[in-house]
């Protein structure tokens, strides 16, 4: 084999790779990674333990989400009252 024959066959093995590596891999995340986790979760049950329940950790995001809406609004009126103070202090109106 000639070197540009080698070479040849290199670039078309590293262009096969570039697509078929992201290809493999969403194909994981999308396809393999439910499966494995229903079948992790049936021989859970099988065994007689407990699955965790996501409802709890979503309630709790919930709130959390509420209270930084409340602190945003707690912010944006101290922002407010500072720049009315401003405008007070300074004299000048917009």
């Amino acid at each position: 084999m000639e070197y540009w024959e080698i070479q040849e066959l290199l670039i078309t093995l590293m262009a096969g790779l570039a697509v078929l590596i992201p290809v493999t891999g969403l194909t994981l995340r999308f396809a393999v990674k439910p499966f494995l986790k229903e079948l992790a979760d049936f021989r859970a049950k099988r065994e007689g333990r407990e699955i965790p329940d996501a409802a709890p950790t979503e309630a709790r995001l919930a709130r959390i989400e509420d209270q930084l809406e409340t602190l945003e609004g707690s912010i944006k009126r101290l922002a407010d009252a500072a720049d009315f103070d401003r405008q007070l202090r300074s004299g000048k109106q917009d």
